[in-house]
């Protein structure tokens, strides 16, 4: 069976995101973000929602109390206005710290706003 370490690592290279992205979305610095992924910190409980709603996966999986995930192959395959999620994380990818962080607020922003109608 995967570690935690070993499932985090492996959900965020199938979803082509960088350990500075996770770590921005989380709020900390990528060298934290790394201590943890390497197994060289215990990963605090509080990130464990954030890290399952990132990945679109429950917190079971991330801790290996579930085997089941989505089909991490073809969700990366999966189109969103015409860009692949690889595309869309190379565009996020390309922006500075402010500008990042500005999109995610942006998107918790539109999910909000979409909950609410």
């Amino acid at each position: 069976m995967d570690s935690i370490f070993d499932r985090l690592k492996n959900l965020r290279e199938a979803n082509n995101y960088k350990q500075n992205f996770v770590a921005n979305y989380l709020e900390i610095s990528q060298q934290s973000y790394s201590r943890y992924e390497n197994g060289k910190r215990e990963l605090p409980i509080h990130f464990l929602p954030a890290l399952a709603k990132l990945y679109g996966v429950s917190v079971d999986y991330i801790l290996g109390l579930s085997i089941n995930s989505q089909d991490l192959e073809s969700l990366s395959q999966k189109t969103y206005a015409g860009k692949t999620l690889k595309t869309i994380v190379d565009d996020l990818s390309a922006l500075n710290n402010d500008n990042l962080i500005s999109v995610i607020k942006y998107i918790e922003f539109l999910k909000n706003t979409q909950k609410s109608k």
